[in-house]
């Protein structure tokens, strides 16, 4: 596993000087962190602010829902607009609240269980389904977050960004 750390002239590899413990405690803590700037963004999707989700992804961030869901973009979402976006769509149309079921911390890639619970706008019909999201992450940032409707998928894609 590579963990890095933030200096003054940029991100750092932390190499092998410290002990294997020290290093595993401080991958460990920056897992968390990411998984709480997770939690605070899915918190902030929830709330309807808008700003507070676009401060927890890169400017640059690519977002993918899964493959199956016919309404996707086929280039998935990009940058703010592309958040804006998601975050319109899913709250418009089904008024949609994520609830997280855990998560999965590796260094900077996460895997959480996402369960959405909304109601059909015009049909008013309880909707409900779950989605494995493989996070990555840059810099405290989301960079690249991508859904998928069986864990199974969303592990393999997770040890491939690893």
């Amino acid at each position: 596993m590579r963990c890095f750390a933030k200096s003054d002239d940029g991100l750092v590899e932390v190499v092998q000087r410290r002990s294997t413990l020290a290093i595993a405690r401080y991958c460990g803590a920056m897992s968390q962190d990411n998984v709480e700037i997770i939690r605070r963004m899915l918190d902030a999707f929830n709330h309807d602010d808008l700003d507070a989700v676009l401060a927890a992804f890169d400017a640059d961030c690519e977002l993918y829902e899964p493959p199956e869901l016919l309404d996707r973009p086929a280039l998935g979402f990009r940058g703010y607009d592309g958040i804006r976006q998601w975050m319109e769509n899913l709250r418009g149309i089904a008024d949609v609240r994520f609830e997280s079921r855990g998560f999965t911390a590796n260094g900077d890639t996460i895997l959480s269980e996402w369960v959405a619970h909304g109601r059909g706008q015009a049909s008013g019909v309880p909707v409900q389904w779950t989605t494995f999201t493989v996070l990555q992450m840059r810099e405290g940032k989301i960079a690249r977050a991508q859904g998928f409707l069986t864990s199974d998928e969303a592990r393999e894609a997770a040890g491939r960004a690893e």
